[in-house]
């Protein structure tokens, strides 16, 4: 079979390789002004605080040799400046090498993580403007992955590990420059050893990185695993599959664990071959060293401040290859989370082309009208409606029916613009669906649906999501659904704390207040009681009698109700009529 025009729902996760990480680090860093401004002053701050460290150990051994002799004499340190050797001028240092660290901590990398939220909004704005088929190809676990994971390490840790990447960069310069006093073949040998340490950060990054990915992949698998427990524990029980059920989780737990070790082990590698360069290049140190000391061209104390900082080359070296790994993994972490902040919008993937001229700003009410409309749910998936020509009159009620697949979802997610467009257009009154801003476009038409949602918070919460009606006008809504409740009464997240028949009757209400003109209800009165069912009948004669109603029925007293039945086949109108009409030709399937 031909995989050519299968069709593949799930986005395979990639590692991407690494081309581009440090373009992206910048581009991290560019979008985060604070960290901008700051990148300077820390670079500034490191190099203080390693050419700080390297005078404080030159001066200990200075004064040290100043006891003995019981001589401190000034001492020259650069462009004509002296320093008397005291146990008050270490301290004094030493609490400035302090501060100044400190101030490099709290204003790059604490401050970095303060503004770095933005990156998270940015990604909760970016998915929420994305067409609908993108949580299809993205399920929950690997949507949930990138925001706890990826955006949250984004922020934590990259100013982290950017502070302390270049720290360690400014300090080793720092160390170089010290053990260039050693010899002149001591600084000369100093650019192979970092180019030897690069080699091996260059070869070792991209497989931390791509580690860093499969292991996010393994924890969204895991995320996935955690729901089968939680949302299908009882099924796996009732067909007698809970071992098999601890088996998926065990094996996506062990998967994701099995990513911890390979990680260790390809850093355990890259430590050891740095910490072999260092220790040949610090043998090297320490032979000039001993001859400069030996041939009187170098002076005691500076000789042990030269091998004191090339003892210090394994631990810079070592916790360079540590930051550096976790550089490239937080470029892997901005790769994920800049690929959801870079989601094109919906409107560029309806396959319209974007509205050029201006659209009123309150649309009059008047017909919905399909014209020669065909849509898909993607660019490269089957039509679903073909060429579709029907004419919904204003304030009319109107029922959808047809068999399962026949197009009604697609009929409705047409109205609020969820689909590919192929062809054709969509008209209210006398203006183009198609053609106006999209949130105008759902602004006019409101949703009854068969299982209702309902938000935590409170009823008037509920009924009022943009708080803009007065108390009055919220419980006359509940008056005409005939639901008495108290606007404050709490409701639960999904409403789980009301019975169905009470969510359907708020979600009414809440339809009264909108007074959009185009309702759309998929069988508002299935799984209700029969007094809920009589108040549904009565809202929809009266306080919803001037509204466009289109319902997707299943129930012949619901038809039977209406102004017109609509009946779909294969994307296609089948039956177009009154229910008298209509409803005797109807089969059990096509109400299905």
């Amino acid at each position: 079979m031909s995989t050519e025009n299968t069709e593949q729902f799930t986005s395979v996760e990639g590692s991407h390789g690494t081309a581009g990480s440090f373009k992206l680090l910048w581009r991290y860093v560019n979008g985060v002004p604070f960290m901008r401004w700051a990148f300077l002053p820390t670079l500034f701050c490191g190099a203080l605080s390693a050419a700080g460290s390297q005078v404080f150990l030159w001066l200990c051994g200075t004064l040290a040799e100043c006891s003995a002799a019981n001589n401190c004499a000034p001492q020259a340190l650069i462009a004509g400046v002296t320093l008397t050797p005291s146990l008050w001028a270490l301290a004094v240092l030493a609490l400035v090498l302090v501060v100044i660290r400190i101030v490099q901590w709290v204003v790059f990398e604490s401050g970095g993580q303060l503004a770095s939220q933005k990156f998270f909004e940015r990604m909760v704005r970016s998915v929420g403007g994305v067409r609908t088929t993108f949580f299809d190809e993205y399920p929950s676990g690997k949507v949930i992955n990138r925001f706890v994971k990826d955006a949250d390490a984004l922020r934590v840790y990259g100013p982290i590990r950017i502070g302390d990447t270049i720290s360690s960069v400014v300090e080793l310069v720092s160390v170089a420059i010290v053990i260039s006093f050693a010899s002149p073949i001591a600084a000369v040998i100093a650019l192979p050893t970092f180019l030897f340490f690069v080699y091996v950060q260059r070869n070792i990054a991209p497989m931390l990185q791509h580690v860093m990915v499969l292991r996010s992949a393994r924890f969204g698998e895991v995320l996935h695993r955690e729901s089968d427990v939680i949302e299908g524990v009882r099924a796996f029980a009732l067909y007698e599959q809970l071992p098999a059920l601890a088996e998926r989780l065990t094996g996506a737990v062990f998967r994701f664990m099995q990513m911890h070790f390979l990680r260790g082990t390809i850093e355990a590698w890259g430590r050891l071959l740095s910490d072999l360069g260092v220790a040949l290049y610090g043998s090297i140190v320490l032979a000039a060293v001993y001859f400069g000391i030996h041939q009187g061209t170098l002076s005691v104390v500076l000789g042990v401040v030269i091998i004191t900082a090339a003892f210090r080359l394994g631990t810079i070296f070592g916790w360079l290859t540590w930051s550096m790994g976790l550089l490239f993994e937080t470029a892997g972490n901005a790769r994920r989370v800049f690929e959801y902040i870079d989601l094109p919008s919906e409107e560029s993937q309806e396959g319209v082309k974007p509205y050029t001229t201006d659209v009123p700003s309150e649309i009059q009410s008047g017909d919905i009208s399909f014209l020669s409309y065909s849509m898909s749910y993607r660019s490269n998936t089957p039509v679903i409606l073909n060429n579709l020509s029907v004419t919904i009159r204003g304030g009319s009620k109107v029922g959808l029916v047809g068999r399962t697949g026949a197009g009604k979802s697609s009929f409705v997610q047409s109205l609020f613009r969820m689909v590919y467009v192929r062809g054709g257009d969509i008209r209210y009154g006398h203006t183009s669906l198609l053609q106006m801003p999209i949130a105008q476009a759902r602004a006019l038409v409101a949703v009854v649906p068969q299982d209702p949602y309902l938000f935590e918070g409170t009823v008037r919460s509920n009924i009022d999501r943009l708080s803009e009606c007065s108390d009055e006008v919220l419980l006359e809504a509940l008056r005409k659904v005939q639901l008495s409740v108290d606007l404050n009464t709490k409701v639960l997240e999904g409403g789980s704390n009301l019975s169905l028949g009470e969510r359907q009757l708020l979600c009414l209400a809440r339809v009264i207040v909108s007074k959009r003109p185009v309702v759309v209800m998929d069988e508002p009165t299935s799984g209700v009681d029969t007094i809920t069912d009589a108040i549904i009948q009565s809202v929809l004669r009266t306080a919803l009698h001037d509204r466009t109603i289109i319902t997707i029925a299943h129930r012949l007293e619901t038809l039977a109700r209406m102004d017109r039945i609509i009946e779909l086949h294969d994307g296609a109108i089948m039956r177009d009529g009154e229910p008298a009409d209509i409803l005797p030709r109807l089969t059990p399937e096509e109400l299905a």
